[in-house]
């Protein structure tokens, strides 16, 4: 699975935060907490952290008292988030800089900007702070869901593990501080993909789309997740409930060709693991959903290929020859498609088609001998028994024998006045010399590449059989 993108946030300024005086009488405890608040910052700017600590707890006490005895007092819940904020308590400080804000929006217009500003420089310092550690914890261990081999990349990956939980920590203080942020809540939930929690890192996108439901990159990370979760159900050869989930995300997403894809691969996979006619039927649905990505991504011949190959193991010919056929048009040379194909064609009976192809890919690469024994099959289904011979002659030469260092100098120990000695005389030395033998008796083949035959003699130099490729001879049983 490729990584999703870590959005970073740019051109931040963490400065001082602005300190807002009371200009009016107010409740004390409202009064004094923010007295606290304003002293205990000058503490930490001094350095004096122990009184900052305690000027800080002093400054929850009453401004909380101020909360319930003067709720209507938001730059007071400014403060009190601010304080929050201080001691550490970012999902009460977010909750209460929300009041604050919303409060100072219809009251104190002017004050707005004052309790988003400390708000935000506070969600601020947690985001970059996640950001920070997410970024360590990749140059630790790039690739989180690879499993160690060595005690390295263990202690390396145990790094970044860390890493991970502490970027996770800080971005859900910076997810309390403003909560269902698009950006916190991205990359929240990417800390849980790169370590493979694919359902908790969907719950976080969720969470972001409850505040953001518009927002592109957040459902995009949904379908991400989900489709990783399915892969992962499909690794753990959990093949039923794979196919399920695949199923369900089809249904608000059908023109995703990689569903269609993880769905093929479950059904490939489970008949796979079972034996016989049994596994036709899974083989059926698996051609079904690879032909469907393929129709959604018409230029990906991996998609047909596998189409097609599946719908063959089903006995489904007919289906296989349609995604053979695209495949081919897709990538003309490829000879794997060629000779499944002329496969298939064979089952349907329409051997000339397949001779053809088979002659096409022999073209290609004629030293192949797989091609000239299935060429050879071909022909003999067909009727054509004295082409499949002529075949199987080449397909013996190449697997039973073995080539002489220099081919001209074979052929010229061919015996006096033999059809052999005759063949050099008026075609030339050949390509290639093989020597081999079958069922006890010894061979000589002459290959002929260029000309696309070859010539099979007797150790006598006596002319038993020539091969010939050049051309597709009509099948003789067509029916």
């Amino acid at each position: 699975m490729k990584h999703l993108t870590i959005a970073t946030i740019l051109g931040v300024a963490l400065g001082t935060v602005a300190v807002v005086g009371a200009a009016h009488a107010r409740n004390p405890h409202c009064a004094g907490g923010i007295q606290y608040v304003v002293q205990g910052m000058r503490d930490k700017d001094k350095g004096n952290l122990e009184d900052y600590r305690r000027q800080m707890n002093k400054a929850v006490q009453q401004l909380e008292m101020c909360s319930t005895e003067d709720p209507a007092d938001f730059e007071a819940l400014g403060y009190l988030g601010w304080a929050y904020a201080e001691v550490d308590s970012s999902c009460l400080a977010g909750e209460a800089f929300r009041k604050s804000i919303e409060g100072l929006t219809a009251k104190d217009p002017k004050k707005v900007d004052w309790a988003r500003n400390n708000r935000d420089s506070y969600w601020a310092t947690a985001f970059n702070g996640g950001i920070t550690k997410i970024n360590e914890a990749q140059a630790a261990y790039p690739n989180y869901l690879v499993v160690p081999t060595t005690d390295a990349d263990r202690t390396l990956r145990e790094e970044a593990r860390k890493k991970y939980l502490e970027a996770a920590a800080s971005l859900k203080r910076a997810s309390c501080l403003k909560p269902g942020d698009a950006s916190t809540m991205r990359n929240l939930g990417s800390v849980y993909a790169f370590m493979g929690e694919w359902q908790t890192a969907e719950k976080t996108y969720q969470a972001g789309l409850e505040v953001s439901p518009a927002d592109s990159n957040l459902i995009k990370a949904v379908k991400a997740v989900r489709q990783a979760y399915a892969n992962g159900l499909l690794d753990e050869k959990k093949y039923d409930e794979a196919i399920t989930y695949y199923q369900d995300l089809i249904k608000s997403d059908a023109s995703n060709s990689d569903l269609y894809l993880g769905v093929a691969e479950a059904y490939f996979k489970k008949a796979q693991a079972k034996e016989g006619d049994a596994r036709k039927p899974d083989f059926k649905l698996a051609g079904d959903a690879y032909a469907k990505a393929g129709q959604l991504k018409p230029d990906n011949a991996d998609l047909t290929f596998n189409a097609a190959l599946a719908y063959q193991n089903a006995g489904e010919h007919a289906l296989a020859a349609e995604q053979w056929k695209i495949t081919l048009k897709l990538r003309p040379n490829d000879t794997d498609a060629m000779t499944a194909y002329a496969a298939t064609l064979a089952e349907l009976k329409k051997y000339d088609e397949a001779i053809a192809l088979l002659i096409q890919a022999i073209g290609t690469d004629p030293k192949n001998k797989s091609f000239h024994r299935q060429l050879g099959a071909i022909y003999t289904k067909a009727g054509n028994s004295a082409k499949g011979t002529e075949e199987f002659m080449v397909y013996l030469a190449l697997h039973n024998g073995k080539a002489a260092a220099d081919a001209a100098a074979a052929a010229k120990q061919a015996a006096g006045g033999s059809a052999a000695a005759k063949l050099f005389a008026s075609q030339g030395a050949p390509d290639q010399v093989t020597q081999w033998e079958a069922d006890g008796q010894k061979y000589e083949t002459w290959f002929y590449w260029s000309k696309k035959n070859a010539y099979h003699f007797n150790p006598a130099g006596v002319q038993l059989q020539k091969s010939d490729w050049s051309t597709a001879a009509s099948a003789v049983g067509k029916k």
